[in-house]
């Protein structure tokens, strides 16, 4: 769930509008600065969340009583939305699923990076294991090999075409990811979109955000096919308030009407 204040509210977005909003942003690539992704790349960036339902259906509070932030999600959460999300990617589409694995493979390496309770390394690594073997057996399945070194769950640059894109279908993935929550997020998350591939085995790229405004975004250079886009996202409004019991906050949540948010980026 992303939270974001505004005035006197608390906007509501779930994890899985964020991801379909980042599948919607890669079908726009026009091809010119950034290779066209093809329709499963674009499937796979699209549920890179969809495990977090399990979470946001049945959404959850912080410790000080605000809906439960993205950015705020304990470990053990964590890795039950990301199991989750692999799993239920790899049973639309193979090459999805893996995209998604590595996607929150390299999520629980930054999770681990930061100091972590004994019983939260624990769930990291036990987190990891499954997801290595869960991508072994995608990558047979596939036709990729598995006898090669792999960090993260890729290869270096040049080890193969097969691999160079997978490379740049995982960075493309990560940036459409970024920018998305740059658009839904209040807080000032990244002021560029680091190490995409212009195309497989191509030059990375460095793309700079300016936040505009409320959910609008200026982009240089620019990788799309239309100077201006606009989106609409769905998300829910609350009074901005202290909850002090789960229950309550969910029968507030769920009593809230659907609205349709709009997100611009641009040139």
């Amino acid at each position: 769930m992303i939270r974001r204040s505004l005035a006197s509210d608390v906007l509501l977005f779930t994890q899985h509008e964020h991801a379909l909003l980042s599948g919607r942003l890669a079908e726009r690539i026009d091809g010119r600065l950034i290779a066209r992704p093809s329709p499963r790349t674009v499937e796979g960036i699209s549920l890179h969340d969809c495990g977090w339902p399990l979470h946001d259906d049945h959404p959850t509070l912080n410790p000080h009583g605000q809906p439960l932030h993205v950015f705020e999600t304990p470990v053990r959460l964590s890795t039950q939305v990301w199991t989750a999300s692999a799993q239920r990617a790899a049973a639309k589409d193979r090459y999805a699923g893996l995209l998604v694995s590595l996607h929150v493979l390299n999520l629980s390496g930054l999770a681990a990076q930061s100091h972590q309770a004994a019983h939260e390394t624990f769930e990291i690594n036990k987190f990891q294991h499954q997801q290595i073997e869960l991508q072994e057996q995608l990558r047979h399945a596939l036709g990729l090999r598995i006898d090669r070194p792999l960090n993260r769950g890729l290869a270096r640059p040049g080890t193969s075409p097969a691999e160079d894109a997978l490379r740049f279908d995982y960075h493309l993935l990560r940036a459409m990811d970024q920018l998305s929550l740059a658009l839904l997020c209040a807080e000032d998350l990244f002021a560029s979109l680091e190490g995409i591939d212009s195309r497989p085995g191509g030059t990375p790229l460095s793309i700079r955000l300016q936040r505009l405004g409320p959910f609008r975004f200026r982009l240089n250079p620019w990788p799309f096919d239309d100077a201006i886009l606009n989106f609409a996202v769905p998300g829910r409004r609350i009074p901005a308030r202290t909850f002090h019991q789960t229950e309550d906050f969910r029968n507030t949540y769920e009593n809230a009407p659907i609205d349709e948010f709009g997100v611009v980026v641009q040139a």
